[in-house]
């Protein structure tokens, strides 16, 4: 029942909170009650919690109640301002928030169209059979030159196109 009441809320919150966020609720549940570090429960956990809800709570107040009345706006100003204080740092909130899922969206896509165009973190499967075709074409073969002078034919280097590659020979009897 505890998991399950764990998924949901986790599943509820993944569009609010990023990676490292459920990274620690993940290292909480593998420590289990029993094993519990109260003082990094509450330094990653309800620390930033409580600091984000006194956030919400107290800026709006304060500049509702203590800095707009000192600019010396009239009482229905002042009224209003102090009405819609909160829905006003709800819109910022909202919006900083989307600003930095979009820098993250537009990061992930350039980096992948750049990784798509240079072909970077893919191998090329074909560059090797290009080179062969070049040399079985000029008539020359590739020729087997082993590296180990002690003639254990573990070990040999294969040249193929003017690069050497290190391949294991197997022994035959």
């Amino acid at each position: 029942m505890n998991l399950v009441l764990e998924q949901v809320m986790l599943d509820q919150m993944m569009p609010l909170v990023d990676e490292s966020w459920r990274i620690k609720f993940e290292r909480v549940r593998e420590d289990g009650f029993s094993r519990l570090r109260g003082l990094w429960v509450l330094q990653e956990i309800v620390f930033p919690i409580i600091m984000k809800l006194l956030t919400a709570l107290c800026v709006p107040y304060v500049l509702s109640r203590g800095v707009f009345p000192v600019l010396g706006y009239p009482l229905a100003v002042n009224s209003a301002v102090y009405r819609f204080a909160w829905l006003g740092c709800l819109c910022f909130s909202l919006l900083c928030f989307c600003a930095k899922r979009f820098h993250v969206w537009f990061t992930n896509l350039h980096n992948s169209i750049r990784d798509d165009r240079y072909l970077i973190g893919r191998r090329l499967h074909n560059y090797g059979e290009y080179k062969e075709k070049q040399q079985n074409e000029a008539g020359t073969s590739s020729e087997a030159q082993i590296s180990n002078s002690q003639g254990t034919g573990l070990i040999g280097e294969v040249e193929v196109g003017g690069i050497r590659l290190r391949r294991a020979i197997r022994e035959e009897a």
